[in-house]
């Protein structure tokens, strides 16, 4: 289970433990490209080594800034009801990945046209980027059209005492194991691009899909780390009341 406690133990604590406890901490945690959503079961201190990461820095640098927040992110999801999470994920998140895939794809044809043949790593990115879109194309549909309707009927008839012989252990496991797939593909599609630092000859539109893959990733890590760490625990929760 996700810890929630007012106060953590650094040794045990797992890397979406942090994310939790302290939402500010987001933004350290991807300073630092410590994934707390595909893979943020982890311990905290062996994601740390794992990347040559120092953990009591960082630990220090999380409660130093402790009650800052970050512009433009809502803070305390872990308290919304299930319905109203569903209904801003899909909003938000969903609506995003609809939208700027096209864009990212008609920019990735644009940059593999003009710097394919002398920086063909392009074409991979773009290769992990159509798998990638595919993977999301196909896995939203699931959760908005059978998981997130289960959900929210289970926190329905939890509110109203209807007994409920919905498990829905399984879809779940299956969603965190395709959320598993995408962030790999992201890892990627950031290793290839050395972390989206484009080269000293990119040009705007070279510039631009940099930019709006790392947005894509900034983006759906949130989104990753809303439904593994917070819907799904709590949906887990209601199956076995």
């Amino acid at each position: 289970m996700i810890a929630t406690v007012e106060t953590l133990d650094r040794a045990t604590a797992s890397v979406a433990d942090i994310a939790l406890r302290f939402p500010h901490s987001i933004d350290i945690l991807n300073k630092y490209r410590l994934d707390y959503c595909c893979n943020g079961k982890k311990r905290f201190d062996e994601a740390c080594e794992r990347k040559g990461l120092d953990p009591e820095k960082i630990w220090r640098e999380v409660q130093q800034n402790n009650g800052g927040s970050s512009i433009g992110k809502p803070d305390r999801f872990e308290s919304w009801n299930l319905a109203l999470l569903i209904d801003y994920i899909v909003m938000n998140h969903h609506q995003y990945v609809e939208t700027a895939i096209p864009e990212i794809k008609g920019l990735l044809n644009k940059v593999c046209a003009a710097h394919g043949e002398d920086q063909p790593y392009l074409l991979s990115v773009r290769e992990d980027f159509i798998s990638l879109a595919e993977e999301l194309l196909a896995h939203l549909p699931k959760e908005e059209e059978i998981l997130f309707p289960a959900i929210k009927q289970l926190e329905q008839n939890a509110l109203t005492g209807t007994s409920s012989a919905d498990d829905l252990t399984i879809p779940i496991m299956v969603m965190e194991h395709e959320h598993e797939v995408a962030g790999a593909l992201v890892h990627s599609i950031r290793s290839l691009t050395n972390n989206f630092l484009p080269p000293a000859f990119a040009c705007p539109t070279f510039l631009i899909t940099y930019k709006m893959l790392q947005e894509f990733e900034d983006d759906l890590m949130q989104h990753i780390h809303l439904e593994n760490n917070i819907l799904f625990p709590k949906a887990k929760l209601l199956t076995q009341k």
